[in-house]
């Protein structure tokens, strides 16, 4: 049995792993939910337009590792992974549950997956604090949540471009 698990102990817990979270580290992303009744599915459940609930803003503690450059026939490709640990209570409390494809955004990049924190040793001592996701970067143009392709040449003033493009 833990020598810190009661009720007390637990409340001083989250009280001082707030603070430090909210007030200390002061580190903010955005989650964006994927809402699975707008999203249209094919006949083997997959679409390429996944519809994204509106994004909520969670404070987090962000390891970033560094990114891993890679050269193939069709050009360079960049892979980075990046965990992300949110309070429990936190997301709670916005009634946000992490689940598998969601994504998050951290400084204008975007990262989807997760990687479940499960606690197994019962509801009557001990708490489980954190939610932490192990990611992987993703590109803007997959998740369609940013338009990464827009305009024409009717939007540009002045365009010295031909009509057709």
């Amino acid at each position: 049995m833990a020598l810190y698990g009661g009720q007390r102990d637990v409340s001083l817990f989250r009280s001082l792993n707030k603070e430090l979270l909210h007030r200390v580290i002061d580190t903010e992303v955005l989650v964006y939910k994927l809402n699975l009744n707008a999203t249209t599915t094919n006949l083997y459940e997959e679409s390429d337009n996944k519809v994204y609930n509106e994004a909520k803003l969670v404070h987090c503690l962000v390891t970033v590792d560094d990114q891993a450059w890679s050269s193939e026939e069709y050009g360079s490709d960049v892979s980075q992974t990046s965990t992300f640990a949110f309070l429990r209570d936190d997301l709670v409390d916005k009634s946000l549950p992490v689940e598998i494809g969601d994504v998050i955004e951290y400084h204008s990049r975007f990262f989807a997956g997760k990687d479940p924190g499960d606690w197994f040793g019962g509801d009557t001592h001990g708490y489980n604090v954190s939610i932490i996701c192990q990611t992987h970067m993703t590109r803007q143009s997959k998740v369609n949540i940013v338009k990464t392709r827009f305009g024409n040449s009717s939007t540009i003033k002045n365009s010295t471009l031909p009509s057709n493009l």
